[in-house]
């Protein structure tokens, strides 16, 4: 059995990803401890959750202050150094670009194997928020993560992306969900929970600008038939509550576990996950959503010029409309009245995800990795 130690910088609530390996691996016979980032509390607080030993640690930290943001990590890694001293791990499991730095360290520190995840790219995840912070970090990215001894990502371009300069390539473990403990049940609580009624159209992810959160909450009127589901947390929240407020088509519901996140989905008829494609991280990244609408059997809406477009339209799972406003709010209201045409695409959208896109694929390259990291040629 081998013991990994997970390094993340958000609280893990639980986050969608790190949640469906750890299970992964637990039912792989691996034992893992997680050390998470709790930006909104603080303390150290430890917990037992699905049989994942988690360690959440501060310091408290604004999301959206660059400064303050990067002094507090420095603070997070200091802590996690600390709390390290006290865990036996075989598996440094390194989430993303901002645990990457402290995961060499320990790597050195305790010779100990280094699993790098790249959820995205971080230096084009932060470019609209610190484009001068972006611009420096690029090139110690790329340095860094030619040091790790595996690399998963999410997606073909990032794999080519990230094996650039390595002699093993980066593998691929898709954002995948698994709908093993999904049921009709399960679906019908959710709709009754949340009193979904009429044509529902969801989206449960991030509520920030170029993701058409506010296009969705404020396009449709009840006379139209058409409920809007949004769930998550972000800038736009407030926004998002007070639309949610004055519309009674408009159902806000918080921030979504897993597992409801895919009882929702299965309860929608359609599924939006249209970004802007000038913002680089969703021009290259992988929408979830996208990935669990398939999974679900439901037809999806996106934007072209994103990666995943190009999935969709070879699929035949889904809508891929230039990214604007009014033809997303026209596609809504035609693929409305359009009932069998949606159960068609979300037919072959769930046979394409089967044979292509599945979490037991996902899965066997995670257990491919950390059996490489146990014997390194």
């Amino acid at each position: 059995m081998v013991s990994s130690l997970m390094l993340l910088t958000n609280p893990y609530r639980p986050d969608p990803r790190v949640l469906r390996e750890a299970r992964a691996l637990k039912e792989a016979g691996h034992d893992i401890t997680l050390v998470a980032w709790d930006r909104d509390n603080g303390p150290v607080r430890e917990s037992m959750e699905e049989g994942v030993r988690v360690f959440r640690l501060g310091p408290v930290s604004p999301f959206r202050s660059p400064l303050r943001v990067f002094l507090g990590l420095l603070r997070f890694w200091m802590s996690t150094l600390r709390a390290s001293r006290r865990l036996e791990f075989d598996v440094i499991h390194s989430h993303d670009f901002d645990t990457l730095p402290l995961a060499l360290l320990l790597s050195k520190l305790r010779r100990r194997p280094l699993l790098y995840d790249a959820h995205e790219v971080y230096s084009d995840m932060i470019r609209k928020d610190a484009p001068t912070a972006a611009k420096m970090l690029r090139p110690l990215e790329r340095q860094l993560v030619r040091c790790a001894d595996e690399i998963i990502t999410v997606n073909e371009l990032l794999v080519d992306l990230l094996s650039e300069g390595r002699e093993s390539p980066a593998r691929l473990v898709r954002n995948s969900p698994d709908m093993s403990a999904m049921t009709v049940e399960r679906v019908r609580e959710v709709r009754e929970k949340h009193g979904l009624r009429g044509f529902i159209i969801s989206y449960l992810g991030s509520l920030e600008p170029g993701r058409s959160v506010e296009e969705l909450a404020s396009s449709f009127s009840p006379d139209q038939g058409i409920m809007v589901v949004i769930g998550g947390s972000g800038t736009l929240q407030k926004a998002v509550e007070g639309y949610a407020a004055r519309n009674p088509c408009v159902r806000f519901l918080g921030r979504v576990s897993t597992d409801d996140a895919l009882a929702i989905t299965s309860a929608s008829d359609l599924v939006p996950a249209v970004h802007d494609p000038s913002n680089p991280n969703y021009r290259i990244g992988t929408p979830i959503k996208v990935l669990e609408a398939m999974a679900c059997g439901r037809p999806v809406v996106t934007s072209k010029g994103i990666d995943i477009s190009e999935i969709v339209e070879s699929a035949g799972c889904g809508f891929v409309i230039d990214y604007n406003r009014r033809l997303l709010v026209e596609t809504v209201v035609r693929a409305s009245k359009e009932p069998e045409r949606l159960a068609e695409m979300g037919l072959r959208g769930v046979q394409y995800y089967e044979k292509h896109l599945s979490w037991n694929q996902a899965k066997a390259a995670l257990l491919e990795a950390y059996r490489a990291l146990e014997s390194p040629s």
